[in-house]
């Protein structure tokens, strides 16, 4: 049984086995797209991953009070605790690790990957996510992160919807950005579709998609691809991985760096351009997560706007 996949071997006809996430990207890669490689724990993977534990997940879950808060989170904890204190079949982690090593970096990044439309729409960073993963802590992240499927409100959400929509986890190598962010492919508040509307700050993406700082904003033209308009904030921190201590810490700004621009005029463009030609392939207004490291921008993640394409 294959329980991994390589990003280049993923398409969009096997979103049910490896995720929105990975399937859109992986098609952009195989583009020539500048995204991170990575591979792909399937949704088969997940499941062989706690097949063990099926019986006593299921006779937790039957007793679940939803209008019980406290008990919602207890029988929450007990299976999250159970799944990281279990172990993966030999097999897998084996083959993990060989697709580990073929990525040739030493830190990844450890994200769920939602293998349904409405789940991946209700659910967007609900599941956890796990940055600067090495080697020695790789199999331990993967199960936090499958764990994280029976967080209290993801389980809460499947009982209500009936929605029992899987999930695969997206293993990609890690990069450290100097500035990082999102961008939309049209307005987001006016939807005028002839501006790409680019939100921007220092340091990992995070402490933009989590509304942690108020971002530089830059306003690029389709038609003349060209800078309409930028508006430059006072970025007060940044988000950014402490080698030595190995966590991901808050570094206060000094004003000058707080006011400075994240991005420059042409990198803004550059981003535009990007955030079009995807546009174009998939026919629909996206809006996308992307990283600057040694002057390449990186995308991490496309999606519909979810008020327009909550399928995407």
């Amino acid at each position: 049984m294959n329980y991994t996949y390589l990003l280049e071997e993923v398409s969009l006809s096997m979103v049910s086995i490896v995720g929105r996430k990975s399937a859109y990207l992986g098609e952009l890669y195989k583009m020539g797209f500048n995204v991170p490689k990575g591979f792909i724990v399937s949704s088969r993977g997940v499941n062989e991953a706690i097949k063990d534990l099926d019986d006593e997940i299921r006779g937790i879950l039957s007793s679940v009070n939803l209008n019980d808060t406290t008990d919602l989170e207890k029988k929450s904890e007990m299976i999250k605790n159970m799944i990281i204190m279990s172990k993966l079949p030999e097999e897998m982690e084996k083959e993990i690790y060989e697709r580990f090593s073929q990525l040739g970096s030493k830190y990844v990044a450890v994200r769920a990957t939602a293998t349904s439309p409405l789940s991946g729409a209700s659910f967007a960073g609900e599941y956890e996510t796990d940055l600067f993963v090495t080697k020695e802590n790789l199999i331990p992240s993967i199960k936090r992160v499958i764990a994280s499927y029976f967080n209290p409100r993801a389980i809460a959400y499947r009982i209500l919807t009936h929605n029992e929509a899987g999930m695969a986890i997206f293993v990609q190598t890690m990069i450290n950005p100097v500035s990082a962010g999102t961008a939309f492919s049209i307005h987001p508040i006016t939807e005028e579709p002839d501006y790409v509307f680019i939100e921007s700050s220092f340091g990992l993406g995070e402490s933009v998609t989590r509304g942690m700082v108020t971002p530089d904003q830059y306003i690029v033209s389709k038609t003349t691809r060209s800078l309409v308009s930028k508006r430059i904030s006072e970025k007060v921190m940044k988000l950014t991985y402490d080698f030595e201590d190995r966590k991901i810490k808050s570094v206060e700004l000094s004003k000058e760096e707080a006011s400075a621009e994240s991005l420059s005029d042409n990198d803004a463009i550059r981003i535009a351009n990007m955030v079009i030609a995807v546009e174009n392939i998939f026919k629909r207004n996206i809006n996308i997560e992307w990283a600057m490291e040694d002057k390449k921008v990186y995308l991490l993640e496309v999606r519909g706007i979810r008020r327009l394409y909550p399928e995407f």
